[in-house]
């Protein structure tokens, strides 16, 4: 394999190493536990931005682009192409397993309490209070990321255009990003070509200084084409016994090919994919029932990670653990397998301007839609005093204290089951 050294911007003694999986693994689970909604996105940044300095900013934002233009949940492609960005094939199945494994595990013991004994203790009055912390934890995270992928002229112009195109108009999130990229050609076009345009951005606009480069404290991984070659491999292993498994009965067949096919031709979200998994499961193959898929949904917004975990509880349902499990790898294997084959390829075209600058508009446009789901939680979770008091002590506690995520959640969750 080859290892390419990334220099240190600063005058520390300790070289750059390369991440072990151990710590990958470790660093995901955690990223998993505490990522909630569109927290999750603030929360790949804090651990692997700001506190381990295992990616720049920059790195970062470019992963976060690519997780929005594939086909699967962004929060797991994002981590995927994160692991692959430090560790190539070994790290993303790693970053993906890990990161996957904390919202798998509540989602089968809650399928597991409501299937058996058909309820769930505390439900309604935790549902209202996360959902309450979820709203301050997602301001935070905007908010950092708006900063960092929102700081010129142009960036805004998009930002601001992809909160219109959505809240406004209601237009899906694929077409928003074509929409910006075509727009950030144009921009990059009459930056380059019209000295008048970059003044008259420059004077109407306010332009954020870059920041000073960080430090990275790990070296990246680079594939050889001898390891690309053996990352194809196991590719068309996972696939292969994937598959095996999926038509080795007629009810594997039905529950696993068909969330295959949602997982790799559904772009923009996991609530894209909800009504594809709604359709399939209850009106098709009666898996679950109208009422089981919404307290399923409910669940989904309990459980950290993505919402498209409601997959495990049509597995559970269907076929126990096993079941559970083979809906969850059927749910994401498809996308994994997409960011593993161009991660390389996408890595390296990023080097080029020209696509950084279009990388970056379309970064700009997705930052402007996290506004309009904002709202809309808002106007779904903060209902009365108590949520709005949880969401402002929320976001107050991550914006001015070091206190980790995860105990926000907790305590949050304990104060719920009292006072709702």
């Amino acid at each position: 394999m080859e290892i390419r050294t990334v220099r240190k911007l600063n005058h520390s003694s300790e070289p750059p190493r390369l991440v072990s999986l151990l710590e990958i693994a470790k660093t995901f689970l955690h990223i998993g536990l505490v990522s909630y909604s569109l927290a999750a996105l603030g929360e790949a940044k804090k651990s692997l931005v700001d506190k381990k300095n295992w990616l720049t900013d920059e790195e970062y934002l470019k992963g976060l682009a690519l997780s929005q233009l594939l086909p699967g949940a962004p929060s797991v492609n994002l981590n995927t192409y994160i692991g692959y960005f430090l560790r190539g094939f070994p790290g993303a199945l790693v970053a993906t397993i890990f990161f996957v494994i904390p919202c798998f595990v509540a989602m089968v013991l809650l399928a597991h309490l409501y299937l058996n004994f058909n309820d769930v203790p505390l439900v309604s009055s935790l549902f209202k209070g996360v959902g309450a912390l979820v709203v301050g934890l997602v301001l935070n995270t905007i908010m950092d990321l708006w900063k960092k992928g929102v700081n010129t002229p142009q960036l805004t112009i998009l930002a601001v255009t992809g909160f219109i195109m959505v809240y406004f108009l209601k237009l899906n999130i694929t077409t928003l990003l074509f929409v910006a990229g075509a727009f950030s050609l144009v921009f990059t076009f009459l930056t380059y070509k019209f000295s008048r345009w970059k003044a008259l951005m420059d004077r109407r606009f306010w332009i954020a200084k870059k920041p000073s480069p960080k430090a990275v404290s790990v070296i990246r991984f680079e594939f050889s084409k001898k390891k690309y070659a053996t990352m194809l491999i196991m590719l068309a292993i996972l696939l292969t016994v994937n598959m095996t498994i999926n038509f080795s009965n007629p009810t594997f067949q039905k529950l696993g090919n068909t969330l295959f096919e949602i997982g790799g031709l559904t772009f923009g979200s996991g609530y894209v994919m909800l009504p594809f998994i709604q359709d399939a499961m209850v009106n098709q193959f009666h898996f679950v029932t109208d009422k089981e898929f919404g307290v399923a949904l409910a669940l989904s917004l309990l459980t950290p990670g993505p919402v498209t975990v409601i997959s495990a509880f049509v597995g559970y349902k269907v076929a126990g653990i096993f079941g559970a499990a083979l809906a969850m790898a059927n749910m994401y294997l498809p996308s994994f397998i997409v960011v593993s084959i161009i991660s390389d390829l996408y890595r390296r075209a990023g080097n080029a301007e020209l696509f950084k600058m279009v990388i970056s508009g379309i970064v700009a446009a997705f930052f402007g839609t996290l506004w309009a789901v904002l709202f809309k939680l808002m106007g779904s979770s903060l209902v009365d005093l108590p949520t709005c008091g949880l969401a402002l002590a929320a976001f107050g506690v991550q914006r001015l204290t070091k206190v980790d995520t995860l105990w926000i959640i907790v305590i949050g969750a304990v104060i719920s089951s009292f006072i709702f």
